[in-house]
């Protein structure tokens, strides 16, 4: 029986690792225990052992860390496994190697190719395709009614969701905000979704929008929107490869690369005629989806979780660690670390 840590900073990574800790306490593997920060302790189920103590995950002595986030405690034993926030890999930090890492579980082709190369340049780490654990939950089965009823709006209408990237370099907010209030449609009920890192006061200036017609969307959890949502609109975000699974119609805003997954504006004011065009012929890009994500996410079957965990065994069966080359010192980055987390 193996012990799993499951290491999460930020409040989406608990949707992220749901599927995989789900998969083990299924098969039976081992034990899981999830060191959490404070401010995202109340978010865990009460059914989950949790520590927000850095000492306890410690002593807890893992044999697998999972880590979405981009740093983890090196002095937590175990395989650190990353098995990332997301699968865009449009943002230039994606493929930042900060050092912590044994096993990189990658989601598709196109950015396991790019690991890879970086792997045979630094082999202080190994690459295994796996798929993203999230999307195991993402394409389950699900109840349009139930989704709708929980999040008290009508089913009846169509449903819009914004989902903006928090990032001043691609973020599309600034653009939407003046124009938003006008864009509804009667039959038409809009969610938005921000990003857990969106300042506060960008916001802030979309919660006076009239309550019939927007909903702000805070839980951590953006599958059920992905779901019952007719047509999403974004930026430069992985959400948008999300929804590109479900196969259905993404319009982008000043989207830089892949613009041909949807329809894609740079004039704000043509806002309204592509969502138009997405409700009336929701099929027009579905074959430009399915190719890019045949190379970004090709994994429909819902085991990635599977996946990840033989991957892990395989792994941990031969000492993958021991194989490595021994990596960087990383003091300023393990400092700043160690620092957040008061263990200096």
């Amino acid at each position: 029986m193996r012990r799993y840590l499951h290491f999460i900073t930020k409040a989406y990574s608990i949707n992220i690792l749901q599927p995989l800790i789900d998969e083990i306490q299924k098969s039976e593997k081992g034990e899981s225990l999830i060191f959490v920060s404070k401010k995202y302790k109340s978010l865990i189920p009460s059914n989950i052992k949790s520590t927000s103590s850095i000492k306890d995950a410690i002593l807890y002595n893992p044999d697998v860390v999972f880590v979405p986030a981009n740093i983890v405690d090196d002095r937590i034993s175990g395989l650190k496994v990353q098995v990332f926030h997301g699968i865009c890999e449009e943002k230039g930090g994606h493929y930042k190697i900060t050092g912590f890492f044994d096993l990189y579980c990658t989601c598709g082709p196109l950015i396991t190719e790019k690991f890879q190369k970086l792997a045979e340049k630094k082999k202080h780490f190994a690459v295994c395709e796996t798929g993203w654990i999230k999307m195991d939950k993402l394409l389950a089965d699900y109840n349009r009614e139930k989704i709708c009823e929980k999040l008290k709006i009508n089913s009846q209408k169509k449903i819009i969701l914004y989902a903006p990237t928090f990032s001043p370099r691609y973020k599309s907010s600034d653009t939407m905000f003046p124009v938003i209030e006008k864009l509804p449609k009667e039959n038409e009920m809009w969610i938005l979704k921000f990003h857990d890192l969106m300042p506060k006061e960008d916001i802030k200036r979309f919660e006076k929008l009239s309550k019939e017609t927007f909903l702000i969307y805070r839980h951590h959890d953006n599958s059920p929107l992905l779901q019952v949502a007719d047509v999403l609109i974004s930026d430069t975000s992985s959400i948008v490869y999300e929804f590109m699974l479900l196969d259905k119609p993404v319009i982008t805003i000043n989207a830089k690369v892949r613009t041909e997954k949807g329809i894609n504006i740079s004039d704000i004011a043509e806002l309204r005629s592509a969502i138009d065009r997405s409700l009336d012929n929701s099929n027009e890009y579905s074959e430009n989806r399915k190719n890019i994500m045949k190379q970004i996410h090709p994994y429909y079957d819902r085991n990635n979780s599977q996946r990840v965990l033989t991957a892990v065994d395989k792994a941990l069966d031969s000492d993958l660690k021991s194989m490595l080359k021994k990596k960087p010192l990383n003091l300023f980055r393990k400092h700043k670390l160690y620092k957040k987390f008061n263990i200096i």
